[in-house]
């Protein structure tokens, strides 16, 4: 069901990965692989955890693209929304503001 994470996206980060040290880019999306890939947990709940988290610390872009991903690989809006709210919980009010910004994204 879910897609290896082999591609390059086109995220700020993997363009600045890519024009500073290519050889940085490509151990980083290595080390994604590896531990995104199926294990203990399923790719799903990692990317729930992943998105959660980037919720957590206010990633905008890390926000968008786990969103994008999660939806692409047929997880559910209200699953992501459900993840966002825990996030949000954690962080209190300002958490929730951020949170509601899955809503924004379009697949």
């Amino acid at each position: 069901m879910f897609e290896e994470e082999t591609h390059v996206d086109d995220s700020p980060v993997t363009k600045f990965l890519s024009a500073a040290n290519r050889d940085a880019l490509n151990a980083f999306t290595e080390l994604r692989s590896a531990i995104m890939g199926e294990g203990v947990l399923s790719s799903k709940e990692k990317l729930l955890i992943a998105l959660a988290c980037s919720v957590t610390i206010k990633c905008e872009p890390c926000t968008e693209n786990h969103t994008k991903e999660a939806l692409k690989n047929g997880i559910k809006m209200k699953e992501i929304l459900e993840a966002s709210y825990i996030a949000g919980l954690i962080c209190g009010g300002a958490g929730f503001a951020f949170a509601s910004r899955v809503m924004e994204v379009e697949e």
